[in-house]
């Protein structure tokens, strides 16, 4: 690759020298079952103030991830029925697309993990996804009610 003036930038994946990479995208494309979730997707959604350092990302319960963990990401596991829920494709900041959670399923998501969380992020997140227009808080208690959050959810989000 290196006549066509590229440089490797991941496993199997080249590109120019003076192209800023584009971290996400690039994890995106060496494990593509990956969804970026809790801190990572509520940076993709605007709901952090900054970039999350390790990523975070969900695979589904019995993935072997332990090659991603390795490149320092943090990996959550969802039971099958869960991994699926909220999915969607949104643009990394390199104008990339990627697979993320959806607002709604990063609500749920960092309220299962509460206790794991930076209080500062969860409350920043919480509050700016109350002023949200585009927030959704029909498919919000779909997805609390399907992950068994509803009473938690309702509580929060009724302080707000």
């Amino acid at each position: 690759m290196k006549t066509a003036g590229l440089e490797k930038a991941a496993h199997g994946i080249y590109a120019a020298p003076d192209m800023l990479q584009d971290e996400i995208y690039l994890l995106q494309a060496q494990y593509p079952k990956v969804a970026f979730s809790h801190e990572a997707a509520l940076y993709l959604h605007n709901l952090a103030e900054k970039e999350p350092l390790p990523f975070t990302v969900t695979v589904q319960a019995g993935y072997n991830a332990s090659s991603i963990k390795e490149k320092g990401v943090k990996v959550y596991f969802a039971k099958k029925e869960w991994y699926e829920l909220g999915i969607t494709e949104l643009p990394s900041l390199g104008g990339h697309t990627i697979r993320a959670y959806d607002m709604e399923r990063t609500i749920c998501d960092i309220v299962r993990k509460r206790s794991e969380m930076d209080i500062a992020v969860f409350n920043y997140a919480l509050k700016e996804y109350a002023k949200r227009k585009d927030r959704d808080a029909a498919k919000l208690g779909r997805y609390a009610k399907a992950m068994r959050l509803e009473w938690k959810i309702d509580d929060i989000m009724g302080v707000l």
